[in-house]
């Protein structure tokens, strides 16, 4: 395979251009040269902060926001691609437009990306291979403008385009004798691969399910709530610019970015500008620019738009769906469809909290869901590609960083061991549920430094606290800082020693393992009681559960008061992020799933049919939804139900033992559940009506399967398999 050769320099314009206040148009770049038509060409690129490649006019591939966001100065990425189809014999012209993307942030943030140590102007690196031999390179031979249609670009903000500066410059023949010869400038300074990744591409379109009259202009309301752009295709006087603001809440008619606009800190938050050229009907969609949305402003038009000259683009990472759930329960559907759009509206080459108010990699909400995502998608390449993301992160301490990829912000805020776990977690569930010991080896390292950091922590026998507790819970502390922190910490110690001895590292197997149970020892001394647990709220209950160190007739009993609490609750939620999930596992690990299925079928204040009346399509940040409404972390709920409702559960490692143990919330109800497994697909599907109950399985070769109903257990053949029972 080839990569880089020498030849390859690292051009753009240097500091003939300055980027000013919120003013950061796109650079172009082109070359022509010469082709005979007797071999096939491939092409290594690496445009930073993001490009969009032509060959003879025609754009290259469908990937979006290439590369993939990085620490630049740590490593950046670059893709190849066979662009033998779109040369002709003689004389050709390769073109590229680079947009700032995150390498060179302009906008002012909260997160300090506009001070990023790799920040600096957009640049490139490219190589042609005929056959393996170097052809044509990036170098000073090459041309380049910033006076293009695309006048202003930024990844947290917008794009602006001005279609009357439209010239041809991607075509050959073209006059470029105006534009400046491009400068060898530096590189990012970290190392260069091929994105080992999935690229980011339009995904789907919608169009408007309605559009009415505002202040300004013309509201779109597409019905749900995505992350991408607005394409069109419109005509307009020559000169007028149409303006698209985007939003996911309203204001009565009005769109409202109260909600997802208050850290960025300069220019026109989340909208896009088009500026019409006057040639009749003109299409458009951004190049550098993606945003979280439902409903979209047009002003700057007189006339009501047809809605066949509106598109909303859905834009993610192309990650493959491999898993799926189905279930009777209406409100448990909604649950499951809105985290899964939720997880992909968050995914553009690393997990982010949201797609528009930060587009940050926030470690505890990424965690959480990285349980779910490993049984619905294929996540190896992508995870491992965080993974990298995060081990960046780590300082010479062993400390790693709340957001990944940073500029050097989460250090000392967010950073704790509820969202550092993200380094155990992440690398140890996939391995769990997809047998791929890979990440684990990958993180090892990163996890015995990071245990070194967090020892410096330790106070009062090995409890610890660094970090922000039970994120998001509704009325407060329901569980104390410490104890949360703790529990973590103590999972992080059983973690890597289960990884040692995964990886034949015996010594520090039995070091670790002896460290977790220290841990464990004084939790139990410190928080737990025979009638409660520290503050003895659900979550502080749950964790007890949930983290395994409460066992036998102790651990019955605190399952006991746990549901007995929830249910003199009316079964609402007073959990956070993480409690959420631990609530939930540990009522149904006791013997409650009735109890956390009424938690999760309610529809007041807090709870996620909550959310469903008021109209949402996608998970909220907080369960008031007085912050961003496209949050994907209090998705742990969809594992919980392909375990403990559908009931297909992993009994040993990716699936090689599972049981099967459906919960009936109903006398008329169904479920379904599958995923893939080293053997093959899994898959059930069963119905319950009255007394009947039906289920059909596929069952791998070499998986063992038990069929549990109450206390009735049965072995499952392996393929497919059909079996009617009288209840």
């Amino acid at each position: 395979m080839n990569t880089f050769s020498k030849k390859a320099k690292w051009i753009g314009l240097g500091e003939s251009f300055f980027h000013t206040g919120i003013v950061s148009p796109a650079m172009q770049l082109r070359k022509t040269f010469e082709y005979d038509g007797e071999a096939d060409v491939e092409c290594l690129i690496c445009g930073l902060g993001c490009y969009v490649l032509y060959i003879n006019g025609v754009r290259v591939g469908n990937d979006l926001f290439s590369p993939a966001f990085t620490a630049y100065d740590k490593r950046s990425y670059y893709l190849r691609y066979d662009v033998t189809p779109y040369l002709t014999n003689g004389t050709n012209v390769i073109a590229v437009k680079l947009g700032d993307g995150h390498f060179n942030q302009t906008t002012r943030d909260t997160w300090n990306l506009y001070n990023a140590s790799w920040r600096n102007y957009q640049r490139l690196l490219l190589e042609l291979f005929e056959n393996g031999e170097s052809v044509l390179s990036s170098n000073e031979t090459w041309k380049a403008t910033y006076d293009g249609p695309t006048v202003h670009n930024a990844i947290r903000t917008g794009e602006f385009y001005d279609a009357r500066k439209e010239d041809g410059w991607r075509n050959v023949g073209y006059d470029d004798s105006s534009w400046e010869n491009v400068k060898i400038v530096r590189s990012p300074g970290g190392i260069i691969e091929e994105q080992p990744m999935p690229s980011i591409r339009e995904k789907g379109a919608l169009k408007p399910v309605s559009i009415t009259k505002c202040e300004n202009g013309w509201l779109c309301d597409f019905g749900k709530n995505i992350a991408g752009y607005v394409g069109i295709k419109m005509s307009g006087k020559a000169g007028n610019t149409l303006t698209i603001r985007y939003s996911e809440n309203l204001n009565g008619n009005e769109i409202d970015q109260k909600n997802i606009s208050c850290y960025v800190l300069s220019g026109e938050f989340s909208c896009d500008k088009y500026t019409f050229s006057g040639n009749g009907a003109e299409e458009w969609k951004p190049d550098f620019a993606y945003h979280g949305f439902r409903y979209v402003e047009l002003s700057g038009i007189d006339e009501v738009p047809d809605a066949d000259s509106i598109t909303a683009y859905h834009v993610y990472t192309d990650i493959e769906k491999t898993g799926d759930f189905s279930c009777s329960n209406e409100l448990v559907q909604w649950i499951y469809d809105a985290t899964i759009l939720s997880f992909l509206n968050n995914y553009h080459g690393y997990p982010e909290d949201c797609p528009h108010r930060e587009k940050n990699g926030w470690t505890g909400d990424a965690w959480l869901s990285s349980h779910y995502a490993v049984t619905s998608f294929d996540m190896k390449e992508s995870y491992k590609k965080w993974l990298i993301d995060i081990c960046d992160t780590q300082r010479i301490t062993g400390q790693i960083c709340s957001i990944a990829p940073t500029s050097g912000w989460g250090y000392n805020w967010g950073s704790g061991p509820s969202f550092d776990f993200v380094l155990f977690f992440l690398p140890y569930i996939t391995y769990v549920e997809n047998g791929d010991k890979s990440l684990l080896e990958y993180a090892y390292p990163y996890m015995k430094k990071y245990l070194e950091f967090a020892e410096t922590f330790e106070v009062q026998n090995g409890t610890v606290q660094y970090g922000l507790g039970d994120w998001q819970a509704p009325k407060g502390e329901e569980v104390s800082n410490r104890f949360s922190d703790t529990c973590f910490y103590y999972a992080m110690f059983d973690v890597t020693a289960k990884a040692a001895a995964l990886l034949g590292d015996g010594e520090c197997r039995d070091s670790y393992a002896a460290k977790a149970e220290s841990i464990k020892s004084t939790l139990r001394n410190l928080y737990i009681r025979d009638d409660g647990v520290d503050t003895n709220g659900q979550g502080a209950l749950s964790y007890a559960l949930f983290f395994g160190l409460a066992e036998g007739e102790l651990a019955e009993n605190l399952a006991r008061i746990l549901a007995e609490k929830v249910k003199a609750n009316e079964y609402r939620f007073t959990t956070g992020i993480f409690g959420t999930k631990a609530v939930l596992v540990a009522l149904s690990r006791y013997g409650y799933t009735d109890v956390a299925f009424k938690m999760v079928n309610r529809t007041d204040f807090p709870s996620f049919g909550y959310w469903k009346e008021l109209g949402a399509t996608t998970l909220w940040e907080t369960w008031k939804g007085d912050m961003s409404r496209n949050h994907h972390m209090f998705g742990t709920v969809i594992c919980w139900m392909k375990n403990d409702i559908a009931g297909l559960q992993n009994a040993g490692v990716a699936y090689d033992k599972c049981n099967i143990k459906p919960f009936f919330f109903d006398e008329k109800c169904e479920a379904s559940a599958s995923l893939p497994t080293p053997r093959g697909k899994l898959a059930v599907a069963w119905t319950k009506d009255g007394e009947k109950f039906r289920l059909h399985a596929e069952i791998p070769s070499g998986t063992e399967a038990t069929l549990v109903l109450g206390e009735d257990k049965r072995v499952i053949e392996c393929g497919v398999v059909d079996i009617e029972i009288e209840l």
